[in-house]
């Protein structure tokens, strides 16, 4: 494994695990890949072995917060972190304030979730959703016919005709259907649509337990060292995509098979390069990953619908 580990790093990981003595569970939101660039670089060059991060198996959508809940729930030494979209996440914690979780850092200061169809949507059309996101869908366009549909099949679906438009992420599903069309799909991009916030995408989460005591430095040095993992993949993102698929490997996060993907060192170059982007929205003062509380605020207030939500609601914003 490559080692670009500073020493400085390495010494704050080292007194984070010595002396506090948990190991850092890992729920992502999805199979390794380049919207997890960082981590993997993380992964790769050693960035968390001091931690004793152990990446848990991909849940099914939506269910990330409570597999969070119910590892720390059996683990009460652990450190319990996870990753999930804030458009998810707050609904979520409110409908289910049980899951003790808070949200300390984000990978992508904005949603890249948007409507991609071949020809222009209009009203009554069939969109097809991820379950999770039906509800949300369903609020923004009320005039369409918002289904849920299988996430493996999505392009399939929607090139065959069975749907109009799909749920898709423009760091993804978009640079493949350019691919298989030979020309740029329609893009709806959701963010700032008829007043629509999703706020942060890729938040990571940590249960109430590791924010407090002395597992708070670790949840800390387990952000240093994931940001530090996306700097590495932003200089060199041809070497990035090597990082993950070698994460891929190592951890067996890769399994999932899907029409979405396409099997290009080329694409999958595209796809961090599109990721970094994201990343490099959220920096404050040189620090990757801040998340502003004021816009924290506002997305949440749009996704509940109450300008009145509680101020920094499912947000810990003194961490990082």
């Amino acid at each position: 494994m490559r080692r670009i580990l500073t020493s400085n790093l390495r010494e704050r990981n080292v007194r984070a695990s010595r002396r506090y003595q948990s190991n850092v569970a890992v729920q992502l939101d999805y199979y390794m890949s380049p919207q997890f660039g960082g981590l993997a670089a993380a992964v790769v060059n050693g960035l968390y072995d001091d931690l004793d991060v152990t990446f848990l198996p991909t849940c099914p959508v939506g269910l990330e917060q409570a597999r969070v809940r119910e590892y720390q729930s059996q683990n009460a030494t652990s450190t319990c972190v996870g990753s999930v979209e804030q458009n998810i996440f707050i609904p979520t914690l409110h409908a289910d304030p049980s899951l003790k979780v808070k949200a300390v850092a984000a990978m992508f200061n904005q949603s890249p979730l948007c409507i991609a169809s071949i020809a222009e949507l209009k009203e009554g059309m069939t969109i097809g959703a991820h379950e999770d996101t039906v509800d949300l869908l369903e609020r923004i366009f009320p005039r369409s016919t918002v289904i849920a549909s299988p996430r493996a099949t999505k392009i399939t679906d929607l090139t065959e005709g069975k749907l109009d438009g799909i749920q898709a992420y423009t760091t993804t599903e978009v640079p493949t259907l350019r691919r298989q069309l030979g020309s740029d799909p329609m893009v709806v991009p959701l963010e700032g649509l008829n007043g629509t916030k999703l706020g942060y995408s890729q938040t990571i989460f940590a249960s109430e337990e590791s924010l407090q005591d002395d597992r708070r430095a670790v949840v800390s040095a387990f952000l240093e060292a994931t940001f530090k993992g996306w700097e590495i993949v932003i200089n060199d993102p041809e070497e990035g995509i090597k990082m993950v698929r070698e994460a891929q490997k190592a951890l067996g996060l890769d399994d999932e098979s899907n029409d979405h993907w396409f099997d290009s060192a080329e694409y999958q170059v595209e796809m961090l390069r599109e990721c970094n982007g994201f990343v490099q929205g959220t920096s404050k003062d040189g620090k990757l990953g801040v998340i502003n509380p004021e816009r924290w605020n506002e997305a949440s207030n749009w996704l509940l619908e109450n300008p009145n939500t509680v101020k920094d609601f499912g947000l810990d914003p003194s961490l990082w």
